[in-house]
């Protein structure tokens, strides 16, 4: 028996499972190989670490120790997001999306976005009124695309201008107001 077979069958020696006719050979390899018995000696050592059973002894105080801990840490704030980058990232952004809608629409982008207006509804027609006075401020004669987009920008500004109250103005007297009244409870 050589060196490479004999490893196959360690696990099945510690495990006491090995053929009586294997054994034998086994042993007296491992007895003549000591590169073999070291390593076999290792694993009846790992087995034996493995099946006995360990008690982990804590002290009495260990909850009470990790609580005050856990206690003791400072509350995690989140971070704030750059809420004026993200506006102004979203304008820049909705900009240059029309500077490119206006050099690549051609004749019949301008008709399909024309009867989009006439055929939309109401809240188109709210939307055009509002596109045609950004429209005539900005060109005169660029066509319903520039007036639409210039409408729809300029609602975004309003909302863009809303949110931003919202999150600087009001979310602040929300949150003194909520923990005024946590604080009496």
């Amino acid at each position: 028996m050589n060196c490479s077979s004999s490893e196959e069958h360690f696990e099945a020696l510690i495990d006491g499972t090995l053929s009586a006719s294997l054994r034998p050979e086994l042993l007296a390899h491992v007895d003549r190989c000591t590169a073999c018995g070291s390593v076999l000696e290792e694993l009846r050592v790992i087995d034996a670490l493995l099946l006995a059973p360990r008690e982990a002894t804590l002290a009495p105080n260990f909850t009470f120790r990790i609580m005050a801990e856990v206690a003791a840490q400072p509350i995690p704030r989140p971070r704030r997001a750059p809420v004026a980058a993200f506006l102004v990232s979203y304008l820049v952004a909705a900009w240059m999306l029309v500077g490119i809608a206006e050099l690549v629409a051609g004749p019949r982008t301008h008709a399909v976005l024309a009867s989009l207006q006439a055929n939309v509804g109401s809240l188109i027609v709210v939307f055009s009124g509002v596109a045609q006075a950004a429209g005539r401020g900005v060109s005169h004669g660029l066509g319903s695309l520039t007036a639409l987009v210039g409408g729809v920008l300029a609602l975004d500004v309003a909302l863009a201008a809303a949110v931003a109250v919202g999150y600087f103005v009001v979310r602040p007297r929300l949150a003194a107001r909520l923990g005024a009244s946590e604080a009496r409870s």
